[in-house]
């Protein structure tokens, strides 16, 4: 394992690579940037590059504890359990505490290589590792709840489009919807304006959005778009888009439509979290577009205290108050 020094040499080897995550892309690195993360890359080798990882040192609250944090990985399309077993390896030998978050298509060989280098399933398991997967090129009928809302939506003379080129104007936008789309769900997170703009300011990345015939936006959608897979990265709808119906269901449809047209053959519709509480609403929407159901590697651990394990388990769980899967 090597450990690269600077981000642009990074992403060079990284551009080798067929399954690059949004999460590992250089987009979502910038925007760990714009939230004042100091990031660490490291690749497996630097001839026939076969693991790309760049993940973020963070500080837990009250226990003055460092742990690595990594979401997802950059990999060839094919791995073998030697491979992934000596690259996390040494990279355990780094750090007092690792925490893995992987959304790439579960792969046996990971999970082998990982066992073997020493990492766990965590013992608090909060973010769902299944996802849909949709295929753009096939024909994929949709339920009828999908199809009846995308008429409904259709008979309001709703438009949407791609925003080629987005300006203050649409990040502030984007900002404010998702604000106000975080406080009527409830949730906790919130994204900034610097946050935004950063992400939206590479290629990689597709904002579309969806508007009245009055052209005031109901809800935008940002993408990220690797070869010819594409990840759902963002969505941020109004309180005024639950009184459009079907708003939501339009702009996604037409969103396929266009990645199709530009060669794209997969999408990635983000974690789908079936459960029998509030974020089930989550999955029946996503389903509705009938993908194929994935898994994802998932969380992995690997922490030389089983005492500070524990207590960042709780940590999460009573004081942020994560939902576990």
């Amino acid at each position: 394992m090597i450990e690269i020094s600077n981000s642009e040499d990074f992403f060079r080897y990284q551009k080798q690579l067929k399954v690059v995550p949004f999460t590992q892309s250089e987009a979502w690195y910038a925007m760990a940037v714009a939230k004042g993360a100091t990031a660490r890359f490291f690749i497996d080798a630097k001839t026939n590059t076969s693991i790309a990882i760049w993940g973020v040192e963070s500080k837990v609250p009250l226990f003055n504890s460092i742990i690595f944090r990594v979401s997802g990985e950059a990999r060839t399309a094919e791995l073998d359990e030697k491979t992934v077993q000596a690259f996390y390896n040494t990279l355990a030998s780094l750090f007092k505490a690792i925490e893995i978050d992987s959304n790439t298509k579960y792969n046996v060989e990971m999970e082998v290589g990982l066992r073997r280098a020493g990492y766990k399933r965590p013992i608090g398991v909060f973010s769902c590792p299944l996802t849909l997967e949709n295929n753009l090129v096939a024909e994929q009928s949709r339920n009828r709840r999908w199809k009846r809302s995308v008429k409904l939506a259709q008979k309001a003379n709703l438009v949407v489009k791609e925003v080629s080129n987005p300006d203050n104007t649409h990040i502030n936008d984007f900002v404010a919807m998702f604000q106000e789309m975080s406080k009527t769900k409830e949730m906790t997170h919130v994204v900034s304006y610097e946050e935004i703009s950063s992400l939206l300011a590479h290629n990689s990345i597709k904002l579309y959005a969806i508007a009245t015939p009055k052209k005031e936006v109901l809800a935008y959608r940002i993408v990220q778009v690797h070869n010819d897979y594409a990840y759902d990265v963002f969505a941020a709808n109004s309180n005024k888009s639950r009184d459009c119906k079907g708003a939501t269901y339009l702009l996604m449809e037409e969103l396929f439509k266009s990645l199709k047209e530009e060669g794209v053959r997969y999408f990635d519709f983000g974690r789908i979290p079936p459960s029998n509480h509030s974020t089930d609403k989550i999955y029946e929407f996503k389903i509705g577009a009938r993908g194929e159901k994935v898994q994802y590697n998932g969380e992995w651990a690997n922490y030389k205290s089983l005492t500070i394990e524990i207590l960042v388990f709780f940590y999460k769980y009573f004081k942020l108050k994560k939902q576990r899967y």
